[in-house]
């Protein structure tokens, strides 16, 4: 459609949306009832003889998180994740492990963990309140063995 509609269209001739719309809807008729060598026959043609073959979306749902991005972090041990140089907040149950991130393009508020179906959100993280989060110590420090002592 770019190649042989948009750089082949006059901008200056054309004085309206309207005027835009009906050239653009004369291609899209011109293009689908136009024989293609490629497929042996016209598109809507083609169209026609496979539409039972068309698969539905299974839900509404289903077919917004098929748009979302994709990524796979590993989740730091602070349970934290950078994406695009920017560390994300994540539920503390997935540090040290590979997570994939789903999320809508430039819409990281959106941005959540997929889990064994459940979704955990993320956020970006807040230096000031990450810097007060109180951790507990996994492993108790003795710290009369630590040395240095007189």
């Amino acid at each position: 459609m770019r190649e042989r509609f948009l750089y082949g269209l006059d901008l200056e001739k054309i004085n309206s949306l309207h005027e835009f719309e009906a050239l653009l809807r004369d291609y899209i008729r011109s293009y689908n009832t136009t024989y293609h060598a490629g497929i042996g026959c016209t598109p809507f043609e083609r169209y026609q003889a496979t539409k039972e073959l068309v698969r539905l979306p299974r839900s509404r749902e289903w077919l917004e998180e098929s748009f979302l991005n994709r990524v796979t972090r590993k989740v730091r041990k602070d349970a934290t994740v950078p994406i695009d140089c920017i560390s994300y907040d994540v539920p503390m149950q997935f540090i040290s492990q590979k997570v994939e991130i789903r999320y809508l393009p430039g819409d990281m508020d959106s941005a959540f963990i997929l889990y064994g179906g459940e979704h955990f959100p993320i956020r970006a993280i807040d230096k000031n309140e990450n810097c007060r989060t109180r951790r507990e110590n996994r492993i108790p420090v003795d710290y009369t063995k630590i040395g240095g002592g007189n």
